[in-house]
C-alpha cells in the first residue's frame, strides 16, 4: 500500500530496533525475527507484511486474530458511541436544570 508520498507503508524506511524485555516476549517472527508481546500481534504482522511467505497455519492464525480485533475495534467503538450520548444528554439535562432554576 502506498502513502501520499509513495512510500510503501508495510516495509519501515530503517530498521526499527524493538526494545522488548526478554522475559516479555511471546512470540517472534518467523520471517524477520522481530520480537512480539502478544502472539496475535505476530499473527497480525506476518499476515500483513509477509503475506507471500506465510503458510497456511500461519494464513489461518492472521484472520482469527484479524477478526479478534475487528470484534475488539466494534465494542471500543460500541462504547464510545454510548459514552457521547450519555455526555450528551446530561449536558442537555443541566442544562434544562439551569434554565428552569432562574439561577441565570
Amino acid at each position: 500500500m502506498q502513502s501520499a508520498t509513495g512510500a510503501d507503508r508495510r516495509e519501515p524506511a530503517v530498521d526499527v530496533e524493538t526494545a522488548i524485555d526478554e522475559d516479555a516476549v511471546a512470540a517472534t517472527c518467523s520471517h524477520c525475527g522481530r520480537p512480539f508481546a502478544e502472539t496475535a500481534a505476530r499473527d497480525l504482522h506476518v499476515g500483513e507484511v509477509h503475506p507471500k511467505a506465510c503458510s497456511s497455519a500461519e494464513r489461518t492464525a492472521y484472520e482469527a486474530a484479524r477478526e479478534a480485533e475487528r470484534e475488539e475495534l466494534f465494542y471500543f467503538h460500541l462504547r464510545v458511541v454510548v459514552a457521547l450520548g450519555v455526555l450528551y444528554a446530561l449536558t442537555v439535562l443541566l442544562y434544562m436544570v439551569v434554565l428552569g432554576s432562574d439561577i441565570l
